[in-house]
């Protein structure tokens, strides 16, 4: 993925934001209606760029955020959301390729 043109500043992210599933049409199309569009926006995503004053998370952490939080943003064709980093609601530890949660360092499985 290149990194897009965009530097947020002080405690901000740049996050592009997972892909939302769409209803299957009877033709094989994916759409989305107005209604149900508000109800599927993504509240997790992958931070692409990380403003100066962030102390808690660097680019490709996954992350979950509020609804309604942000600030979306259309950069290089792509949509992103912008936040703040009391915005997020936590660092997303498992993606959908790990077959196990990933633990911090430190916590591994006493025997």
């Amino acid at each position: 993925m290149n990194k897009p043109a965009f530097r947020p500043l002080g405690a901000r992210y740049l996050v592009l934001p997972d892909e939302v599933k769409g209803e299957e049409t009877q033709v094989g199309e994916f759409t989305v209606s107005r209604e149900k569009d508000i109800h599927n926006k993504s509240q997790s995503g992958t931070v692409v760029a990380v403003g100066m004053g962030c102390t808690e998370l660097k680019e490709n952490d996954h992350v979950a955020y509020g609804q309604y939080s942000g600030y979306e943003k259309k950069i290089e064709g792509k949509n992103y959301v912008i936040l703040q980093e009391s915005e997020i609601l936590g660092e997303i530890l498992v993606t959908p390729f790990d077959e196990e949660p990933s633990l911090p360092l430190g916590m591994g499985t006493i025997l």
